[in-house]
């Protein structure tokens, strides 16, 4: 590599580039005649400036300069480095890589220069000779960084095997450190095999070499993400029961670091190997896998496959393994749950009888909601109880089911809200199932009661959901609550009534209704005396059940009595008294 980048200078650059300033069509003219004395001497410098250089060639300049100016630096640097010890020739091997790196960039914008120049048909052969030259001679140069960077890839790793458990993480620190830069030369590797095909080098043999290293590569990783996870679950063997145990914690941080490097670098090296168009489903597969992560490679039919086929078999040895254990463990499940239900049932019939005796007085909603929840926590239990036998961790599961009903709450503030009105209704009991209500702007029957909502049935059956917020807001009036009702009426008569008839004939027809109830006593009284009738208030008491009977029955009676009796109803009326002696004389 060094020898490479001595020989790419910018006088060789500036050679090569130098013939494509002359563009086709501006060859020199020959010498003026002396006769053509007519020719001014501005037109005579135009002619001898030079033709303007092609964009495209101006950018060839620069980038070759460039690279001539990281050649120069990398020469620099390996001086400095030759003569340098201990940290200070690593810090300088270090970046004379990256300068390294930074030229292999570089030379691909060469190559995306040639390109572009030989697409607008400029004369770039020379240019591209001695492109195709470097481009031939950087080849073996990356191969041998990938050599040297394996080779003391293998050395840490040997050394690693040796050393304290203490020490493990800072060594597989200067792994990862390594492994990183051997991917980093890897993708230089595929680079230098696209740019030469870009060019029209015949990369075969190169592209036969990278397949192989990236194929050796990946099959290695492969092997060591496998060995990983193997590790991994028999140190979580090891570590159940013994949570305190420091030197296990540590030694599962490790693991779980080289696991996640290794199957990071396996996934740069299977990307790598796509590009190329090779076979990686087993790979990605392996990766989906072990890592957990659904990539869109899960939908490429071959890894969808193998992923299918793998769990078919792992579920194959679970059931050989753990079938027997786990239907017995099935079986006392259900069981289990079968007689929690038994027992949630005889708790509802008992407490069902219970509230039927009478010697407790509660709403219906009560009576419903706190069967509700006792029969359901017995069956809850008896489902936890069931779980605990099939192996499930109690504790997590309860703390997640905490979790999910904080988020949810919070989610349903509204609901709360409502909850906590049904709550009080359910305390005070203001109304119950049956009622005739009014509330919230609505009039109508409790049909059915939750603690969210109340389903009121209008007197038109019309069914109205009403939340128990707006219900608990506002004013609630229940019409059906108190067993006995007063009907209030009012009857006019005309002024030429005798008024001890009227109300006599209106007292009869309360006693001849039995509905009507003794005590408290009805009442009979002359109310108003209006502008066109006497207006009388009959006021009699009856059982809630009768009410809206009574009302219309007795006015209908009313009407049919007082005209029996010769009472008149009267209706509004004006009489007009017109003074003739005034209208003639205004005649």
């Amino acid at each position: 590599m060094k020898r490479i980048l001595a020989v790419i200078s910018l006088a060789g650059w500036v050679a090569g580039v130098a013939p494509l300033v002359a563009a086709p069509g501006h060859a020199q003219e020959p010498a003026a005649e002396p006769a053509q004395a007519q020719i001014t001497q501005e037109a005579l410098a135009e002619e001898e400036q030079p033709p303007p250089e092609p964009p495209l060639v101006a950018e060839a300049r620069r980038i070759v300069a460039h690279l001539d100016a990281i050649s120069a630096k990398v020469l620099a640097l390996q001086d400095q480095a030759d003569a340098a010890e201990g940290e200070d020739r690593l810090v300088l091997d270090k970046q004379i890589m990256e300068s390294k790196l930074e030229f292999l960039a570089v030379m691909g914008r060469l190559v995306d220069n040639l390109h572009a120049q030989e697409k607008k048909e400029l004369d770039a052969s020379q240019l591209r000779a001695r492109l195709e030259q470097d481009l031939i001679e950087l080849t073996p140069a990356i191969v041998a960084h990938i050599d040297e960077a394996e080779g003391t890839l293998a050395r840490l790793r040997k050394e690693r095997e040796a050393i304290p458990p203490e020490e493990l993480l800072a060594a597989d620190q200067r792994i990862t450190k390594e492994v990183e830069w051997l991917l980093t030369l890897y993708q230089a590797y595929v680079d230098q095999v696209f740019r030469q095909k870009k060019v029209g080098l015949d990369n075969s043999a190169p592209r036969a070499d990278l397949t192989q290293r990236l194929e050796s590569r990946a099959e290695l990783m492969a092997g060591r993400v496998r060995l990983v996870v193997d590790q991994l679950a028999q140190l979580q063997q090891r570590a159940e029961g013994r949570e305190g145990d420091a030197a296990i914690a540590a030694e599962l941080a490790v693991l779980g670091q080289r696991k996640k490097v290794v199957a990071g670098a396996l996934g740069i090296v299977v990307k790598m190997m796509a590009a190329l168009d090779l076979e990686v489903a087993a790979y990605q597969q392996l990766l989906i896998t072990t890592t957990g992560e659904v990539t869109a490679d899960i939908f490429r039919a071959k890894v969808a496959i193998g992923l299918f086929d793998q769990w078919i078999q792992e579920a194959k040895e679970w059931v050989l393994e753990n079938g027997p254990r786990f239907v017995f463990r099935l079986i006392m499940f259900f069981l289990i749950v079968f007689l929690f239900k038994l027992l949630s049932v005889l708790v509802r019939h008992i407490m069902q009888r219970a509230f039927g005796s009478g010697r407790v007085e509660t709403s219906r909603l009560l009576r419903d909601m706190t069967l509700s929840i006792v029969s359901n926590a017995v069956l809850i239990l008896g489902v936890l109880v069931g779980l605990s036998q099939l192996g499930v961790e109690l504790g997590p599961l309860l703390a997640g089911l905490g979790i999910a009903g904080f988020i949810v709450g919070f989610a349903l503030q509204d609901s709360l809200a409502n909850f906590a009105a049904g709550m009080m209704i359910l305390g005070y009991r203001p109304y119950d199932v049956g009622d005739m209500i009014e509330a919230a702007g609505v009039f109508g029957k409790v049909n059915h009661m939750s603690l969210v909502s109340t389903t009121i049935l209008t007197i038109d059956n019309q069914t109205l959901i009403v939340p128990n917020g707006k219900i608990w807001g506002d004013v609630i009036k229940n019409v059906t609550h108190q067993s006995v009702r007063r009907v209030d009426m009012t009857f006019a008569v005309s002024y030429g009534d005798d008024v001890e008839h009227v109300e006599r004939v209106l007292q009869e027809m309360l006693a001849e209704d039995r509905r009507v109830l003794a005590e408290p006593e009805p009442m009979v009284k002359l109310h108003k005396l209006n502008e066109s009738s006497v207006d009388f208030v009959v006021r009699p008491w009856v059982k809630t059940d009768d009410y809206w009977d009574v009302y219309w029955d007795m006015t209908r009676e009313v009407k049919r009595r007082f005209d029996a009796e010769g009472i008149k109803i009267p209706f509004p009326q004006r009489q007009l008294h017109v003074d003739s002696g005034s209208a003639g004389s205004a005649t």
